[in-house]
């Protein structure tokens, strides 16, 4: 049989041939001169990790000819292993729906201890304990990857943590790795929120644990890199550009060009808030050879609609206006393709998913179905002996009575039981509703950047026409110099005063549009004198137009008291505008939710109010948001401040809203704390320091 099937790959070798061109002499001639599957399993293996930075779609083509050898072979926790690096290939193209089904068939085998033993044992010195235990770990570490690029970071961290866990019970040659790889993970996390001081811990540490481990593998540079991207967060651009040099060298001495380019990217970020025209360039034009080399999809973090932007951005910063154009338009191009793509694998994963959650609740059934029985089948025989007992013993009262007794505490068992199940199945329905209702916000982000974008380029056309329209009519005053009637000057008045009006109401609207992208994108980090009485009374009106928006029946009053002494403190005024913009979105939606309330019982006539007020005390700057909404219980008060809390019914909010305003506001050297009474109202006190550097 293994005859015939070396006979049947080498077949299929000519299909490969262009692949395996570029790949290493010692791994080609392992799959040719393998004596044994073991060995040919493990050249195919190695073909498909040489192809992981390169070619996803390669690796994909490698990595299932290694799965057709241990399933052929029935070596299930290699087969495991394989399903791992497949999870991971896919998850690069993402194909998130693909990499699920995966993990799910690698947890079957990994959780199951009757698998140890279909192992081919390539470490002498280990038990088939650990080498289950070391599968286990890495597929819950791949599964943490899965959620974090979906956007399901409490399942992220979880799965994460487990990895951590079972790595250190494992031990071993690959235990301290996976736990390397999962802190990893975990500080990518939370990266991704800017709490960077966490970010660091756990990047720190899985430099530390990976230090031999990981130490010829792309994600050393990868730690590397991040711990970079950490620093130039916090604005430490000497620390972040010396370890993002340091990992840009790791990368290009090992080739590995996905690491190349993210290094690039994360530099041009750097020379960009610096103005550095050339490195701007520089590091485009190479994250795009980068790009190109990878050929590919690669992730929503690195594409070629990334490398466009970074182009356009590039040439525009060097008044190369011609460039700018084409990249600009190609950028919107792809990323129109991208997006695509990327809600095609989301809607498929989704599906996956649901599935995969009615295929347990459909296991838990037919588990409560078989119980039910088994009850069943006990209380007839229970009844049969309560019978027999009862004719025997029929003189008998107290037994009679204990008798019934004992079948009245089993209905009230099985009502008990019938309860709980349902409210299981409550439970899970409003899960269910939540996930969805998270995707839709995520959309809902993205599309509201995108049509920003689209009436940028329409908006700037309106402004620049009126305006040019505007300087020819002046050219042509005075009218008398062209004997124009009385009704014709009048006729060129009226188109003046009409272009007027447009360019007003243009560069209102272009104000508009320039605070929609500006709440779509992410901080610079980049710390300005800004005018504060400004900012607050500019996120008032925008938070309650925003809010009259969505709902015209929407009404509060709102008040201000601004301390004109306080002038214009160093801050970074996006950060800011959305704690404020976060704090005032809660005092409207507690005051609305207080008034509809109040409408539904006909009680006492209510009032919405919200203010926000700025007081200059010492050498700090006093922000008070104060509702006279519904206010904060007691006994969640301490929990408000917490990621993935939320007082609001479920799909209505995240939980990080407080959480981020919290870390930004501590970010800047301030402090956020509540005042709060239950059912009167609560204000909301940010409090900085005025010499902000």
């Amino acid at each position: 049989m293994k005859k015939y099937f070396k006979i049947a790959l080498l077949i299929l070798f000519p299909a490969f041939a262009t692949a395996q061109q570029s790949l290493p002499d010692s791994t080609k001639l392992k799959i040719k001169n393998a004596p044994n599957d073991s060995t040919l399993f493990r050249g195919y293996t190695d073909a498909a990790l040489f192809f992981t930075t390169i070619n996803s779609d390669s690796a994909l083509k490698y990595i299932d000819i290694a799965l057709s050898i241990t399933e052929k072979n029935k070596k299930w926790l290699q087969h495991s292993s394989s399903l791992c690096y497949k999870a991971e290939f896919l998850m690069n193209l993402g194909r998130f729906a693909g990499a699920f089904q995966c993990l799910n068939q690698s947890f079957q085998i990994a959780e199951d201890p009757k698998m140890e033993t279909m192992d081919w044992i390539l470490v002498r010195t280990i038990t088939p304990e650990v080498a289950r235990l070391w599968r286990l770990s890495e597929t819950h570490y791949r599964y943490a990857s899965l959620m974090r690029l979906t956007k399901n970071l409490e399942q992220a961290i979880f799965h994460n943590k487990e990895a951590i866990r079972i790595g250190n019970i494992a031990g071993g040659l690959w235990g301290p790795t996976r736990v390397a790889y999962a802190n990893m993970n975990l500080g990518i996390i939370y990266l991704q929120v800017k709490k960077t001081d966490s970010a660091l811990l756990f990047f720190n540490e899985a430099k530390r644990l990976g230090s031999e481990q990981i130490k010829y593998t792309s994600h050393h540079g990868n730690i590397i890199a991040y711990q970079g991207q950490v620093y130039a967060l916090t604005g430490n651009h000497v620390k972040a550009k010396q370890l993002l040099h340091t990992a840009l060298q790791i990368a290009q001495t090992r080739y590995y060009p996905y690491n190349i380019a993210k290094a690039c990217n994360e530099l041009f970020n750097i020379y960009q808030a610096e103005n550095n025209k050339d490195s701007t360039i520089f590091y485009a034009l190479k994250m795009k050879e980068q790009v190109n080399e990878l050929g590919t999809f690669v992730t929503d973090e690195l594409n070629k609609g990334l490398v466009y932007k970074k182009l356009f951005l590039g040439y525009r910063m060097n008044n190369e206006n011609d460039s700018a154009t084409k990249y600009s338009a190609l950028a919107i191009e792809i990323n129109d393709s991208i997006s695509n793509v990327q809600l095609q694998n989301l809607a498929e994963f989704q599906n996956v998913l649901l599935e995969e959650k009615q295929r347990l609740q459909n296991i838990e059934k037919e588990k409560l179905t078989y119980q039910n029985k088994i009850r069943t089948y006990s209380m007839l025989a229970g009844i049969v002996v309560f019978m027999l007992i009862s004719f025997l013993l029929y003189r008998n009262n107290s037994n009679r009575k204990k008798a019934n007794a004992l079948l009245q505490n089993q209905k009230e068992e099985i009502e008990h039981q019938k309860k709980s199940v349902e409210e299981t199945l409550a439970e899970l329905k409003s899960t269910q509703s939540q996930l969805i209702q998270s995707e839709k916000m995520a959309s809902l982000g993205e599309l509201t950047a995108g049509i920003a974008h689209e009436i940028q380029n329409p908006l700037n056309f309106v402004n620049n026409f009126s305006e040019v329209s505007r300087e020819l009519i002046d050219e042509l005053k005075p009218f008398d110099k062209l004997r124009v009637t009385a009704e014709q000057e009048e006729l060129l008045n009226n188109i003046d005063s009409n272009l007027e009006k447009i360019n007003h109401h243009g560069k209102r609207a272009a104000d508009i549009v320039k605070g929609m992208l500006q709440h779509s994108r992410s901080s610079s980090g980049i710390k300005e004198p800004t005018d504060f009485n400004a900012l607050c009374d500019e996120y008032l009106r925008l938070t309650y137009h925003g809010l009259r928006a969505k709902d015209k029946s929407f009404n509060a009053t709102m008040k201000t008291n601004f301390d004109e002494s306080i002038g214009k403190i160093n801050i970074i005024p996006q950060d800011i505008g959305r704690v404020i913009l976060n704090l005032l979105t809660n005092a409207f939606y507690s005051v609305n939710e207080k008034k509809n309330a109040s409408t539904n019982s006909a009680g006492q006539p209510y009032e919405p109010n919200v203010s926000i007020s700025t007081k200059k005390s010492g050498d700090k700057v006093e922000i008070k948001v104060t509702d006279n909404g519904n206010g904060i219980p007691q006994k969640v008060l301490d929990k408000i401040f917490q990621p993935f809390f939320t007082t609001k019914p479920t799909g209505q909010g995240t939980g990080l809203g407080l959480s981020l305003s919290y870390d930004i506001v501590k970010a800047h050297g301030g402090e956020l704390k509540v005042e709060t009474k239950e059912g009167e109202g609560s204000t909301f006190i940010i409090s900085l320091p005025t010499n902000n550097n």
